[in-house]
């Protein structure tokens, strides 16, 4: 079975978004490393999915087809990795997509992503939207959590664990600190 990997940034007191899912608080100065780190765990994936609803990730995918057109970006590789990678968006709205290498998709969230990990492939990744992650989260569909945390606390806004009804014991399979404060935690779940 595929693995679903959810990379995310979240700030120190365990937030995914401001209220509306803002994230202007993301660090974005990343040292080679950690460029080298997301890449790397982009190479194990032939899928990505994300969410549009009312605060959708709209921008997410004209960005990184902008950052893989600039080869002096600094987050080139990521963006072309990104970019060519093919994606499945799930929206209640959107029934045709108007970018290149993307699907839409329209059923229910949970129903989609069992049958998505039921086929043959490589993993499939998930980069964030607080309220999509805390979905995910809430019908234990994720296998890897890769949590960036960034060196900022907000006081309040949504948190991807907020739909959790019991305890998820996690494993801790790696954790590293980066120049630029943030901090890599990757956790599996057990028993999963």
């Amino acid at each position: 079975m595929r693995k679903l990997k959810l990379q995310m940034h979240i700030t120190i007191d365990g937030f995914g978004g401001r209220q509306n899912g803002e994230m202007d608080w993301v660090t974005f100065n990343w040292d080679d490393n950690l460029k080298n780190y997301s890449l790397k765990n982009l190479d194990q994936v032939d899928c990505i999915l994300l969410t549009l609803g009312h605060n959708s990730k709209m921008n997410f995918i004209p960005y990184w087809a902008s950052v893989a057109e600039n080869k002096s970006d600094p987050f080139f590789a990521l963006g072309k990795g990104i970019t060519d990678t093919p994606k499945i968006v799930f929206s209640r709205t959107i029934t045709n997509s108007e970018w290149a290498n993307t699907k839409m998709i329209n059923g229910d969230i949970v129903e989609e992503i069992t049958k998505l990990k039921k086929q043959k492939g490589n993993d499939i990744m998930v980069y964030g939207g607080a309220r999509f992650a805390s979905t995910l989260v809430k019908h234990r569909l994720v296998d890897e959590f890769h949590l960036l945390v960034n060196p900022v606390a907000i006081g309040s806004g949504l948190p991807i664990f907020k739909e959790l009804h019991s305890k998820q014991n996690l494993t801790l399979v790696k954790s590293k600190s980066y120049d630029c404060g943030i901090v890599l935690l990757h956790y599996e779940p057990k028993n999963n």
